[in-house]
């Protein structure tokens, strides 16, 4: 029976009656998008013809003819009047839950299992039952696969496209691993970055309530929580991940979900080492590894990568969402539809103007209307700037949450923050330096539909979930770097949201004429073809870029192969140097340690030699693996300088001090795009920052702190300022609109990536060799800089899962409400007492962020 459906379908995939029906819709739709009262002009034989189609597609087990079927619905269901038509309606039903697409059944407006038509109905009522998953949502198809094979696998790799809910799967499946495995297993989670922290413990809190689980966000489990009988879900970044492994007392972990898996494919990221050497000390601690990731046609290369069996693993290219393609060139004024059934399917001439500004007025008001839009720029500077000035030429929006938000940055943030002015007109902008409490109130209000526009840069590659019904793609670059297919596909599949969109549009647009911004329209290649090649890991590569090579003149002190390197090649080069001596240190198996040694006959010798030669301990080596080899050996060699116990200005000042001497950062941290130092007078900006920082201030007193420190009694130091990709400098102007939020990004990118990270970095492997020569540590200047305090308290009370912010609140404002044990430690926090002590007007955000923990209301 399964032969005869397909072969009926894939006659009818290649039916030119149908191709030419399928043109025409399109052509219909993009009339539509232009004059949403445009009412589909087709027969109703030709209607009922296009929905027959789809019957018979849908039934197929071939996914391109599943994909086709759900590209005629999602065309039909765009002319919304269509839905009265009771044939309609129930055709597009039941097009979907013969592809197990639950979650959009729901737009169409069905109740219960009741359409009047038995073949319908039986499905859903066993689909229903048989689809739904722990959390009591209802899988795809597609999700229960990949379910079912988490739950017969010890290790499992799946990728599926952007909208496809790979992470709704992992919640799952923890949800069932706490309920079948009679709360047991610790669980981990691995995120690329800090920033997603909070969104996925949020998440987790919400799902683990119920039970004895902890959701735990810091490598450093309280000493209270070890001591009852807790079992974990841990939310870790990469470097959070090793910094447990290296604490033998930690508890096991079971299981480890890796999400945004594909950052293990970059050439160009630092994070992407630290990735691999993490999960490969997870490997080698046995426990069960997960990978997702978006769009990856060779999931199983994260299996091959950490050594284990590449057969788990599944490619899901069935859609869950369909997607429409577009591109505009502002400058001649040619725009069409991307259709792969015909030619492509122009648009009438917008009479652009040449203007920018103007010119994305007439995109958005014509493509965008009323619908939730994303605008895509590759750098901060294009973002903030092409938002500011689109929202000049809006009207203010009446909205009190708006106006809330506005309130917290003037009171948190500055007066002068451009995106006060874009919030205003119920727009804004999304990038990494951001601060945190404000990003997170940004989403929030863009997922109530309160804001329409965010213009953003590539942060929504981490994983940040802001998806929405179109997308405008500004440039086919992130930053200076060309995209690759799967980074241009993982962007550009946030157009459309399953349960919320059939289908979700994508529009390339040529708005400045620059390259790197579609003026080159050869680039138009990735839109047209979504054919993402198989891809692999640089360490797996045959075409390494003499990565092996290289590694072998960084433990010889020779030049490298290519003199033209950037600083962030020789960065991972270095990184991955240092974890193979570490995996040599501990005698661990990997591919990296086997890929060197068959590299060439002299590798295994020069690996050795490195070894002999190394007096830093393995624990350090693998906590420190960006920091240079041969200066560690220096320092641990070398005579040390207590640092001091002092944490004023002058104690922050020495720490820096003896950092920049020890470790050379006027040589090793001088260079690249953005380097950490150019001169020693920096260290006096790093000290007013990091000052305040561990002193638990707020971002606000950082701010004031370095506009004092930059405007200088009145003898202005110079500000890096950048327009346009120009950058140039001049005195600092305190008045200066521009100057101020140059500086507030600044400082905000120089304490994430700078102060708590890089420096925290050097001063854990300079205190750990400390105390590696017995030498006693008399304050922890690395947890300092890595909880924002000195405050004991506040550290516990984070530990518990609060956030800095409000960890601070909660003790200048409810510390009478945290549980204690006999040596006064805090505990808890009696949940129910905050709930009712809380000033809610007064304290309004903070207890939206309370809320938001514990679930007080809905």
């Amino acid at each position: 029976m399964n032969h005869f459906i397909d072969e009926i379908s894939s006659k009818a995939y290649t039916d030119d009656y149908l191709i030419n029906l399928i043109y025409n819709l399109e052509k219909n739709f993009c009339n539509n998008l232009m004059d949403r009262n445009y009412k589909l002009d087709f027969t109703n034989k030709e209607l009922w013809d296009l929905m027959r189609f789809a019957d018979i597609l849908c039934r197929s087990s071939k996914d391109e003819h599943k994909n086709l079927s759900l590209k005629i619905v999602s065309l039909v269901y765009e002319f919304k009047e269509l839905l009265d038509d009771k044939f309609i309606r129930l055709s597009i039903i039941n097009v979907l839950t013969k592809l197990g697409n639950f979650p959009s059944i729901n737009l169409i407006g069905i109740k219960d299992e009741n359409t009047g038509i038995d073949e319908i109905d039986l499905d859903l009522i066993i689909k229903r039952v048989y689809n739904e998953s722990p959390i009591k949502e209802i899988f795809t198809d597609e999700q229960l696969k990949i379910f079912n094979e988490l739950q017969t696998n010890n290790h499992f790799s799946f990728s599926g496209s952007t909208s496809f809910g790979k992470s709704f799967i992992f919640e799952s499946f923890t949800k069932y691993l706490i309920d079948e495995h009679n709360q047991s297993d610790n669980i981990a989670f691995i995120v690329p970055t800090k920033a997603l922290i909070n969104q996925v413990s949020n998440k987790i809190r919400r799902l683990v309530k119920p039970s004895k689980y902890k959701v735990i966000n810091s490598p450093e489990i309280p000493k209270v929580l070890k001591k009852q009988e807790n079992k974990y879900i841990f939310i870790f970044t990469p470097e959070r991940l090793v910094s447990y492994f290296l604490d033998s007392t930690n508890p096991k972990i079971d299981y480890l979900f890796v999400d945004e898996a594909h950052k293990l494919l970059s050439t160009k990221d630092t994070r992407t080492p630290l990735m691999y050497h993490a999960l490969n000390m997870a490997k080698r601690k046995s426990i069960n590894i997960y990978f997702a990731s978006p769009n990856i046609p060779n999931p199983s290369i994260f299996l091959e990568l950490v050594n284990n069996t590449i057969e788990e693993s599944y490619a899901v290219k069935v859609d869950s969402v369909s997607q429409n393609k577009f591109f505009i060139n502002c400058h001649t004024d040619s725009s069409f539809m991307v259709s792969n059934f015909g030619k492509d399917i122009e648009f009438p001439k917008f009479n652009f103007s040449g203007n920018c500004i103007e010119d994305l007025k007439i995109i958005l008001d014509t493509f965008s209307k009323n619908r939730q839009s994303i605008i895509y720029c590759n750098t901060v500077d294009k973002t903030i700037s092409t938002a500011f000035r689109y929202s000049k030429m809006l009207e203010d929006i009446v909205d009190d949450d708006i106006y809330k938000l506005i309130d917290v940055i003037d009171e948190k943030v500055h007066e002068k923050y451009y995106l006060k002015y874009c919030l205003k007109k119920g727009i804004a902008y999304h990038f990494g330096g951001i601060p945190e409490e404000i990003k997170i109130k940004i989403e929030e209000l863009y997922k109530l539909g309160k804001i329409k526009l965010i213009f953003c840069t590539s942060t929504l590659l981490e994983g940040v979930n802001l998806p929405a019904k179109n997308i405008f793609i500004l440039s086919e670059k992130i930053g200076r770097i060309e995209m690759t297919d799967i980074d241009f596909w993982n962007l550009a599949g946030r157009a459309g949201r399953l349960s919320k969109d059939l289908a979700g549009n994508i529009f390339c647009v040529n708005l400045y004429n620059q390259q790197g911004y579609w003026k080159d329209e050869s680039k138009m290649r990735i839109l047209r073809d979504r054919n993402i090649e198989e891809v692999k890991p640089i360490i797996l590569r045959k075409n390494n870029k003499n990565l092996y090579k290289n590694i072998s003149n960084y433990y010889t002190n020779n030049d490298y192969t290519n003199k033209k390197l950037s600083e962030v090649d020789k960065k991972i080069i270095k990184m991955y140097g240092n974890i193979l001596l570490y995996h040599d240190v501990v005698n661990n198996d990997s591919i990296l340690k086997d890929r060197y040694i068959n590299s060439g006959t002299e590798s295994l010798g020069i690996l050795r030699k490195m070894r002999n030669e190394n007096y830093v301990p393995a624990n350090i080596l693998a906590e420190s693996i960006d920091i240079d080899l041969s200066i560690q050996n220096k320092v641990y060699e070398g005579d040390k300088e207590q640092f001091p116990t002092d944490t004023s200005y002058g104690g922050c000042y020495k720490v820096l001090r003896i950092l920049c001497r020890e470790y050379e950062w006027l040589k090793t941290e001088n260079k690249g795009n953005k380097p950490m130092i150019k001169t020693k007078e920096q260290l006096s900006y790093y000290a007013t920052l990091m000052e305040g920082w561990i002193n638990s201030k707020p971002l606000k007193h950082l701010i004031q702190k370095t506009i004092s420190w930059y405007h200088n009694s009145g003898n202005s130091k110079n500000i890096f300022l950048s327009i346009d990709g120009r950058k140039y400098q001049e005195k600092f102007d305190r008045t200066n609109d521009f100057h101020i939020n140059t500086l507030i990004n600044n400082l905000i990118n120089d304490l994430e990536n700078n102060v708590k990270y890089r420096i925290k970095t050097y001063v854990s492997n300079y205190q750990s060799i400390l105390e590696s020569n017995n030498l006693e540590l008399d304050c922890d200047w690395a947890e300092y800089i890595d909880y924002g305090t000195t405050d004991s308290d506040i550290i516990e009370i984070q530990n518990l899962g609060f956030s800095r912010t409000i960890a601070i609140f909660l003790l200048d404002h409810c510390s009478s409400l945290f549980i204690r044990n006999h040596a006064g430690e805090i505990i808890d926090i009696d949940e129910e007492d905050l709930r009712t002590n809380i000033d809610k007007e007064k304290y309004s955000e903070e207890y939206k962020e309370l809320n938001i923990l514990f679930e007080w209301e809905k």
